[in-house]
């Protein structure tokens, strides 16, 4: 697969589609963040791609809670968790 070129930022209609459909398109592309320091940017090179509370593997599966809220907002959200035997610490 070759990278994605296109910097346009993406609108929530881009995120407002099935999941399934979402994950892929994210590939390749850039997260950009300003910093005082200057641009961060990242590219997405891994996707998961969970259906909500119909989903048993995701986080969202059990109902909403204060750590979980994000899933529930408007599409184009982050969902930013750590993964299990990771400190916070070493991340």
């Amino acid at each position: 697969m070759s990278a994605r070129s296109d910097r346009t930022p993406l609108s929530g209609s881009f995120f407002d589609r099935p999941v399934r459909t979402v994950a892929p398109d994210l590939l390749g592309r850039t997260l950009v963040r300003r910093t005082e320091e200057g641009p961060l940017e990242l590219r997405i090179t891994e996707v998961e791609a969970y259906e909500g509370e119909s989903d048993p593997g995701s986080h969202a599966y059990r109902g909403r809670t204060a750590r979980n809220a994000s899933l529930s907002g408007p599409p184009g959200h982050a969902y930013v968790y750590f993964i299990h035997g990771m400190s916070r610490q070493s991340a």
